[in-house]
């Protein structure tokens, strides 16, 4: 799934009454508790998608995640020399 920082969810406009942290993941580092949301509008380059799911980690993350439930909305996906090349 898409999950975000803190720190981008909050700049995304998601405050303290959107980020209730009562479900859990279980990660690398052990289990987290997240944040269930909805993001009414992710844009990706010339791709717009609206309500979409993802949940904000209470732990420490250094940058947000697509998530391969999101990137499954593409038809193709290619990373390339360090590039993300995504088709619709």
């Amino acid at each position: 799934s898409m999950v975000l920082t803190q720190a981008d969810a909050a700049r995304v406009g998601l405050g303290e009454q959107d980020v209730i942290f009562y479900s859990e993941a279980m990660t690398a580092n052990g289990v987290v508790r997240t944040a269930p949301v909805r993001l009414d509008d992710v844009a990706l380059g010339p791709f717009h998608d609206r309500n979409v799911r993802a949940f904000v980690n209470e732990g420490e993350m250094t940058k947000s995640l697509l998530g391969m439930d999101y990137l499954s909305r593409f038809a193709r996906l290619e990373i390339n020399n360090g590039r993300l090349i995504l088709e619709r």
